[in-house]
């Protein structure tokens, strides 16, 4: 299989397939529209359940082109066969090995069908849990690449988990230190959790995330949502084991194209902008657990009353739950209510997270440290109180205080099995908003952004490595 293969006198077609979530959908979707706006055709390509949701919160036709800069973009949906609500997505493994047997079928078809209507696809990007994509490129004789969504530390814990080449916990073991080329010395819970062994209930996820590390011969590049000097030892470490790329963050560069195409499945509340407008600098604590991380009622309520203890201004997201969880929606106490009810607060169902961290308003951020959330509040240059729960949050989190220098931490995840009570929930406040700590954290975060900046700027590491990556899929710097 040979990369000139993507040369074609037509408009070169690129096909993007994520799987489902917010933390996937969004820096995939990101780099389609970047790939798009160089004149090409993407696809983008995920199931008909997040398509539902997305079709709800935006303009988004199945199949229309969508101008992005000089070039356009779609959307397919393919349908999983199972309701919204079978038990069966419960069951991890049985689930992704269901998905992999229709995403296969489904896929195949569309590059197919786009081959009989003369738009032949020309690459096929995935992005982790779904490495079964590769393999229908390879059954096509069509170039594949992967978006890591994900840290490059994180990448290279699982490369040399999946290589055997570092000792990870075992059963025997359990609390074993990790030990990882250029990367600092991580705790056992400190390391991605589905890499513990006594993680059963992430056994899925664990297999299909290592599934794409079985198959790093197939892709002719990794691209990383990170960039370089974010992670210089680790991403130079890689990069000579195997075809990493750094082009982050993505959604630095993608919120510059104009566009309405957007991966979001709620419309947000336009109106905590205008509340935000109205508070102080530096006045407010925003809180967001992303869309999958879920924090026990106990802890939302220590948290709760935390911030009511540190007496400071709070926007807070509160979502429903997805399905699959099978989990009640968070309740806040009543006296958290009233505060808001006040003016003292506001609670939401949903935001336009990036505006929000942009915002001058913003002290600090709560987060459980998913990548999307770590990489807009170093790129945004906001302190953040780590409330890490499980995969690489846990890890993010030690990089966010130990090594970025730019959070404090609140809780070491699940496997802590501790409720953090309310007087340390407010301790950890006020030490990431005011004071000398907080000053450093602050100053440390606007290096971030600097840097964050310069990655993507023209010349800067990041944008240097996608061109070099477009180029590779035929397109000139004018666009065919």
């Amino acid at each position: 299989m040979k990369l000139e293969s993507c040369s074609s006198p037509k408009q070169i077609h690129i096909m993007l397939v994520s799987f489902q979530g917010q933390g996937h959908v969004n820096p995939l979707l990101r780099l389609g529209k970047l790939i798009a706006s160089k004149g090409t055709l993407v696809t983008f390509v995920t199931t008909e359940l997040w398509g539902k949701k997305m079709r709800q919160a935006n303009k988004i036709v199945d199949g229309e082109l969508k101008p992005v800069g000089s070039g356009s973009i779609r959307f397919e949906f393919f349908d999983e066969e199972w309701a919204e609500e079978d038990a069966r997505r419960a069951d991890i493994p049985v689930y992704l090995s269901h998905l992999e047997q229709i995403g296969k079928r489904e896929v195949s078809k569309l590059v197919r069908r786009y081959e009989e209507e003369n738009e032949p696809v020309s690459c096929l990007i995935n992005n982790p849990f779904i490495p079964w994509v590769c393999h229908v490129a390879e059954e096509f004789d069509i170039p594949s690449a992967v978006l890591w969504v994900q840290s490059c530390a994180c990448f290279s814990a699982y490369y040399h988990y999946q290589n055997s080449s570092v000792s990870f916990p075992t059963e025997e073991e359990p609390e074993l230190d990790v030990k990882l080329p250029c990367v600092p010395r991580l705790k056992h819970d400190e390391i991605p959790s589905f890499l513990l062994p006594l993680s059963s209930h992430f056994s899925g996820l664990r297999e299909a995330i290592l599934g794409q590390f079985k198959n790093l011969s197939k892709p002719f590049c990794i691209l990383i949502d990170s960039f370089d000097a974010l992670e210089q030892e680790v991403v130079d470490y890689m990069s000579s084991l195997c075809p990493v790329k750094t082009v982050g963050p993505l959604f630095k560069v993608a919120k510059t194209l104009a566009s309405d195409v957007s991966g979001d499945i709620c419309k947000p509340a336009d109106q905590c902008l205008e509340w935000l407008d109205s508070r102080p600098r530096s006045s407010v604590v925003y809180i967001s657990f992303g869309t999958v991380a879920y924090l026990k009622q106990e802890q939302i309520d220590e948290i709760a009353h935390g911030v009511l203890k540190s007496s400071l201004s709070f926007l807070w997201v509160i979502r429903p739950p997805s399905h699959e969880l099978k989990v009640e929606t968070h309740v806040l106490p009543q006296e958290i209510k009233e505060e808001s009810d006040r003016g003292k607060g506001k609670i939401v169902e949903w935001c336009p997270q990036e505006q929000v961290l942009a915002h001058p308003s913003v002290a600090c951020f709560v987060t459980h440290c998913g990548w999307n959330s770590t990489m807009e509040a170093l790129s945004l240059g906001v302190p953040v109180v780590c409330c890490p729960q499980w995969g690489d949050q846990v890890t993010n989190a030690v990089y966010l205080i130990d090594v970025f220098k730019t959070g404090v931490r609140l809780g070491r995840g699940v496997a802590e099995e501790r409720v953090v009570p309310r007087e340390e929930v407010a301790e950890k406040l006020l030490e990431a908003t005011v004071g000398e700590k907080a000053e450093e954290l602050r100053e440390n975060a606007l290096k971030w952004k600097v840097e964050a900046e310069a990655a993507v700027a023209p010349g800067g590491s990041s944008e240097k490595n996608f061109r070099e990556f477009v180029e590779k899929l035929g397109v000139k710097e004018n666009g065919r």
